[in-house]
């Protein structure tokens, strides 16, 4: 089957991926709206992410951009339908042994942006409905203990959790250890080493929560389902 053909296909499942009708008919009104480059773009990218998507152990539909690294070892990368994987991005998912795997979960309709890298030794999930900025660092270890003389050393390895529907903003560095609550924005350049809950809007190095908030939405941004750039 051609590159084109198998692109065609896959858009057809990135059209009705299981969301609402709703969705689905905005999906295709605004596939139909794009210049014919644009489409084009979208189909190379479709059949990008076809490749890469045999690194995965539970396949589904990956819009690519260029020169994405995955390496995986003693690994398992699991994806839910459908997700956007941007030029440069960087994943390792490098277990101990056959016997204790890393695991990487990406949830529906999830977004990682330009340059980002992921390292899983245990266990990194990232939720539905995410965005994950450029130049971010995700890992669940820290490679060696430190041996304080006047504490007991922590883990070298602690599983990450990002909720459904958290944004993460540009240049930040998520931690070992880490729960994201679902629905919060974590500011960019933050260094988030604790817990995060629900609803927040949190910063700083280390970050903090700044406020409660209600949500976002990053369709406002240009964001979501529908977004094609080469």
């Amino acid at each position: 089957m051609s590159a084109l053909a198998t692109a065609i296909r896959f858009l057809r499942m990135w059209i009705r991926p299981g969301g609402g009708v709703e969705e689905e008919s905005q999906r295709l009104t605004n596939f139909v709206r794009m210049p014919l480059r644009d489409k084009f773009s979208a189909l190379v990218q479709f059949a990008r992410g076809f490749c890469l998507s045999r690194k995965f152990d539970t396949k589904g539909l990956i819009l690519a951009g260029k020169s994405i690294k995955i390496v995986k070892r003693n690994g398992e990368i699991h994806l839910d339908r459908y997700c956007r994987i941007r030029n440069g991005v960087s994943i390792a998912v490098v277990g101990k042994d056959k016997a204790h795997k890393a695991v990487l979960r990406i949830g529906y309709d999830s977004g990682i942006s330009d340059r980002t890298r992921i390292n899983v030794t245990t266990s990194v999930t990232i939720g539905k409905g995410c965005s994950i900025g450029w130049d971010c660092d995700i890992w669940d270890t820290s490679w060696h203990r430190v041996r304080f003389v006047d504490r007991e050393s922590g883990p070298v390895s602690a599983p990450v959790v990002i909720e459904d529907h958290v944004w993460v903003g540009s240049r930040s560095i998520i931690q070992k250890g880490v729960t994201i609550g679902a629905n919060s924005v974590i500011a960019a350049g933050s260094v988030v080493t604790k817990d995060i809950p629900p609803n927040s809007l949190a910063g700083g190095v280390p970050a903090r929560v700044i406020k409660q908030i209600a949500g976002w939405d990053r369709r406002a941004y240009g964001e979501g389902p529908v977004e094609v750039t080469e």
